[in-house]
């Protein structure tokens, strides 16, 4: 069985990623979606062609880069060392 040219030139586009084919392609998969006598599995085919045209459209995510934690150091901050006990004297 031989596959219809608009399929061929949809799925040429996702792995060209050619801006121009991949819009027409955008547009072909809602048309197709869109015809009022068209089967549901026919529409659910087109969705997830159209899902994977959206895919090769978008750009890349680029990964984001935290900077590393630093070490805390020895000694830093208002306390300065350990705390030393200091007598409680009574009131009385």
């Amino acid at each position: 069985m031989t596959r219809f040219s608009e399929v061929n030139r949809i799925e040429a586009a996702i792995k060209n990623k050619s801006a121009k084919e991949l819009e027409w392609s955008l547009w072909h998969c809602q048309m197709r979606q869109a015809i009022p006598s068209a089967q549901p599995g026919e529409v659910k085919y087109w969705r997830g062609i159209e899902a994977l045209v959206k895919e090769a459209m978008a750009p890349p995510v680029v990964a984001k880069v935290y900077p590393a934690k630093k070490k805390k150091r020895e000694g830093r901050g208002l306390g300065m060392g350990p705390m030393t006990e200091v007598p409680v004297e009574d009131e009385n």
